[in-house]
C-alpha cells in the first residue's frame, strides 16, 4: 500500500513538473519580434565627398576684459562617413566690456592729470601720476588702456572625426538623426587695439626713446629727465595675427536628409598679452616683450557657436539593412 502511494505522488511530481517546464521551453525557443534585426536601421550616413556648409553665430567664452559676438561660416569636406577636413573663419561684430574691464575703468587704476602750469589736458587724462597715488604700483588708466587689445577673428583648419551617429527620440514622439563629432588641428587668432584713441604717456610727453633700455636717453622726459610711468609701466599693445592650435566638438541634428542644426564648442590657444604691459618680475627696468618667452601668456579663445548645416550633394545615403537569419537555425 505505501509502494503504492509513493509512486502516485511521483507520477505526480512528474506531470506539474511537465506542466511548468514544457511552456517555458516552448517560449524560450520562440523567437522574439526584434531578434536578428540590427540596432540601428534607416540611418542616415555621410557618404564619401559630401560637402557640409555651416553659416553660424556664436559668442566667446574665455576673454577675460571683451566679450565678442561673432559671425562667420565653416566647410567640411568627408572622405569617409567618419572622417574629414574642415575649416572655419569666425569674425567680431559686438563687442560687449566685461565686469573685468568696467570696475577698473570706474575707478580700478589711477587716472592721470596734467601738470599745475599745463592747459593741454583739460577734460582728458593727462600724463601725470596724482600725487596720493605715487605709492600705487598700477599703471594710469590711460596707458592700460593704450596696451589693451581685443579679439577681432579666429580661424582653424582641422581634421574631423564623428565616432556616434544614429537616431535620437524626443519625448518618445519626435525621431531625428543625429551625429556628434569631435575635431583638432591648426587654428590662429587675431585682436586689434580695444581704445584706438587712447595715448600712452611716453607719446603724450614726446619721448623719443621708450623702448631701447640700453640708450642714454631711454625714458628721458626732453627739458625734464627720466619719466617714472615711461621707467616702470612700458606699454606695447600685442594686436595682429597669432598662430595656434584648435580643437573642439559639436553635434548635429538633422531636420532633413540636406539640413541640420548645429551646436559647436570650439577652442582656439595661442599666446597673447592682452594688456600690452610687461607680466614679469625679472626685467629690470621693465620692458614689453610681446614673445612666448616673455610677457605672453597661454590664451584660450573659446566660443560656443549655433548654425545650420547644408549637405551637398543633399540627397543622403541610407543604410538598408535587411533581417539576418539566425545562425545555427536549421
Amino acid at each position: 500500500m505505501k509502494k503504492t502511494i509513493k509512486l502516485s505522488l511521483a507520477a505526480a511530481g512528474v506531470c506539474g513538473a511537465a506542466m511548468f517546464l514544457l511552456p517555458n521551453e516552448a517560449q524560450a525557443k520562440k523567437p522574439g519580434v526584434l531578434e536578428g534585426k540590427p540596432v540601428v536601421v534607416d540611418r542616415l550616413e555621410l557618404r564619401k565627398f559630401r560637402f557640409q556648409i555651416t553659416p553660424a553665430i556664436g559668442m566667446s567664452l574665455s576673454q577675460p576684459f571683451v566679450h565678442k559676438g561673432l559671425v562667420g561660416a565653416n566647410l567640411r569636406f568627408d572622405f569617409t562617413d567618419w572622417i574629414g577636413l574642415r575649416a572655419s573663419f569666425m569674425y567680431g561684430v559686438i563687442n560687449v566690456d566685461s565686469k573685468l574691464l568696467k570696475s577698473i575703468n570706474n575707478g580700478g587704476l589711477p587716472r592721470g592729470t596734467a601738470g599745475a602750469m599745463d592747459e593741454t589736458y583739460q577734460g582728458q587724462d593727462g600724463p601725470r601720476r596724482p600725487l596720493d597715488q605715487l605709492d600705487n604700483p598700477a599703471p594710469l588708466l590711460h596707458d592700460f588702456q593704450a596696451g589693451l587689445t581685443r579679439l577681432q577673428y579666429t580661424g582653424s583648419l582641422d581634421v574631423a572625426f564623428t565616432p556616434f551617429s544614429g537616431k535620437l527620440g524626443l519625448f518618445s514622439a519626435i525621431f531625428t538623426e543625429y551625429d556628434i563629432y569631435v575635431f583638432g588641428g591648426f587654428g590662429f587668432a587675431g585682436w586689434q587695439r580695444h581704445y584706438p584713441d587712447a595715448v600712452p604717456t611716453s607719446d603724450q610727453l614726446q619721448i623719443p626713446n621708450s623702448t631701447n633700455p640700453g640708450g642714454m636717453d631711454f625714458c628721458v622726459e626732453p627739458n625734464v629727465g627720466i619719466n617714472s610711468e615711461c621707467l616702470l609701466h612700458p606699454v606695447q599693445p600685442d594686436n595682429g595675427f597669432r598662430p595656434g592650435g584648435s580643437f573642439g566638438a559639436g553635434i548635429h541634428l538633422f531636420l532633413t536628409d540636406w539640413a541640420a542644426l548645429n551646436l559647436e564648442v570650439h577652442d582656439i590657444i595661442v599666446g597673447h598679452n592682452d594688456a600690452g604691459l610687461n607680466a614679469t618680475i625679472d626685467d629690470v627696468p621693465p620692458q614689453v616683450q610681446n614673445t612666448a618667452s616673455g610677457d605672453r601668456v597661454v590664451r584660450h579663445n573659446a566660443s560656443f557657436n549655433l548654425g545650420v548645416t547644408f549637405y551637398v550633394p543633399p540627397k543622403a545615403k541610407r543604410s538598408r539593412l535587411e533581417q539576418k537569419l539566425r545562425k545555427g537555425k536549421k
